[in-house]
């Protein structure tokens, strides 16, 4: 689903569930997580409408310490929330997503990282 442009970012420095990843060398990457919410039906027939509800989160990940405040972090960000704004559509796997929301936490260490999560609330109607 992370189709859009990162600034700072090549595909070598995204981590997908369950990938081999090895972050040693790096001085910033991402990391994507499918997180499902809810899936409702519209009705009881076989036909019925089947609504998805979840967040995408990605953890943006800089060293810790790295002596550049948070400014490549923050730059990172800004062109997620760009790429998945309010009101977007997204197409994955064949599934078409509308973006609900995007919000960012405060970040966090982890262990020699700092990391903000950008949560990506979307709608899926199958």
């Amino acid at each position: 689903m992370i189709n859009t442009s990162i600034t700072g970012i090549t595909a070598a420095d995204i981590s997908y569930e369950n990938s081999d990843f090895d972050p040693k060398g790096k001085s910033k990457f991402i990391a994507g997580y499918f997180i499902p919410a809810t899936s409702e039906t519209t009705g009881k027939e076989l036909a019925a409408i089947q609504e998805r509800r979840g967040i995408f989160q990605i953890s943006v990940y800089v060293k810790l310490d790295s002596g550049q405040s948070d400014t490549a972090q923050l730059q990172i960000i800004d062109s997620i929330l760009s790429g998945f704004a309010y009101g977007s559509v997204e197409v994955y796997n064949g599934q078409t997503i509308n973006i609900l929301e995007s919000t960012v936490n405060s970040g966090s260490e982890n262990e020699a990282w700092f990391k903000r999560d950008v949560s990506i609330n979307y709608l899926t109607i199958i």
